[in-house]
């Protein structure tokens, strides 16, 4: 009698271990994620997640979108301190990505993206290294803006001018191109589109791990900002939008008082007829150069589901999220080599795409720069272009180098 209550005593415990087991097993593991967005953009946020949600019934993601970009980093600082940040975040690549590795506040990827079947190879290295500190990976890229030249096509028509591809070619240019009813070069004075030009010179003095003094006092860079600032200054065939009462560079652009304008991937968004625009890489001297704006996902260093949350970036950062993302207006352009062979394919009629994938490949993170130093430097971008004559190029820059120092 003692040996058939003794069976029946263990099936019942097999029985409940089975159980147990397959509610642990259909356990769904929730997933928090943040993002800084509102109105249509959050409400396209919000239908990507629930397809996510709709493919795995063992993951659930919840979205909280916050409304502007101090607001977002306030709330995000206040959850890492309380030690309740969400799964997933968004975060700009470089100095503010350092901070929060610093903090202990990022988990390190390096093998939970290959555990979910992310191909960092197919991703350009160019902004990976925005999310990279001590050659870990902290973050994934949900995409990109970059620099370019732009123009209008008639007026280079009308010039009988093919868009520059020097230096001396894009100063030509700008003089051909200047009349009384506009500028033939127009671009802000400032850092984000003053580097290209400096790498291009060959002085490279921003790295991921701060400025090289040496390289920014260089006779390469008092070499791009002269030509700059004879643009301007000499030629007057160069213009800022403060100077003609624009408010914003694209807004020159788009009244035509500029020919020709070196700026964000962004700028087309305000011409209505794309078609009578065009985009080349910035006109080199000596190298390749582009300014490179990215954000990327990382995981929380407490998040009680790693694995499920870099599921969740690999759904965010496939093809087919990418393409749709980039046509809704989601994202920016796509970090992927694929997804952005893809969107090319899809849009043959937008020739801009071709010089964005181009330019992205030698690029540099503007997130590895600090702010304090960027409002430093424009500052003397300011003086030399609004002010010419005040300070000459040299001086300026052997200013700066002591102010850093």
């Amino acid at each position: 009698m003692k040996r058939v209550v003794l069976c029946v005593f263990v099936s019942m415990l097999f029985a409940l271990i089975a159980s147990t087991t397959v509610v642990a097993s259909g356990e769904v593991r929730e997933i928090r994620m943040s993002i800084e967005a509102t109105g249509r953009i959050a409400d396209e946020i919000q239908l990507q997640i629930d397809r996510f949600n709709a493919m795995h019934e063992d993951i659930h993601v919840s979205v909280h979108t916050i409304s502007g970009g101090d607001a977002y980093n306030q709330a995000l600082l206040g959850q890492i301190a309380a030690g309740v940040a969400p799964d997933v975040f968004l975060l700009d690549g470089g100095t503010r990505l350092r901070m929060f590795v610093r903090y202990r506040a990022l988990l390190p990827i390096d093998e939970l993206v290959v555990e979910a079947g992310i191909n960092t190879e197919n991703f350009e290295e160019s902004l990976l290294s925005a999310f990279r500190v001590d050659g870990k990976l902290y973050g994934i890229p949900k995409d990109y803006n970059t620099t370019a030249l732009f123009y209008h096509k008639e007026f280079l028509e009308e010039a009988g001018i093919e868009p520059p591809t020097t230096w001396d070619e894009l100063r030509e240019a700008a003089q051909l191109l200047t009349t009384d009813e506009r500028y033939g070069f127009g671009m802000n004075p400032q850092i984000n589109y003053m580097l290209p030009f400096v790498e291009s010179a060959g002085a490279n003095f921003v790295h991921e791990d701060g400025i090289d003094l040496l390289a920014l006092g260089s006779h390469e860079h008092q070499e791009a900002l002269q030509f700059l600032v004879d643009m301007f200054a000499t030629d007057e065939s160069a213009v800022a939008p403060p100077m003609i009462g624009a408010g914003w560079d694209g807004e020159m652009f788009a009244n035509k008082q500029v020919a020709m304008l070196y700026g964000g991937s962004w700028i087309p968004g305000v011409i209505e007829e794309k078609e009578t625009i065009g985009a080349v890489p910035l006109p080199t001297l000596k190298h390749d150069a582009s300014m490179l704006y990215t954000a990327g996902w990382v995981v929380y260093a407490r998040s009680e589901h790693p694995e499920a949350a870099a599921t969740l970036i690999e759904f965010l950062t496939s093809d087919e999220e990418l393409v749709e993302g980039n046509k809704v207006g989601l994202i920016g352009l796509p970090p992927t080599k694929t997804a952005m062979e893809k969107l090319i394919s899809e849009m043959d009629d937008d020739p801009l795409l071709a010089a964005y994938s181009e330019v992205v490949a030698y690029g540099t993170p503007f997130g590895w720069m600090e702010p304090r130093f960027v409002d430093q430097y424009n500052r003397m971008m300011e003086v030399l272009i609004y002010r010419p004559g005040t300070k000459s190029v040299g001086q300026a820059i052997e200013d700066l180098v002591l102010e850093l120092e």
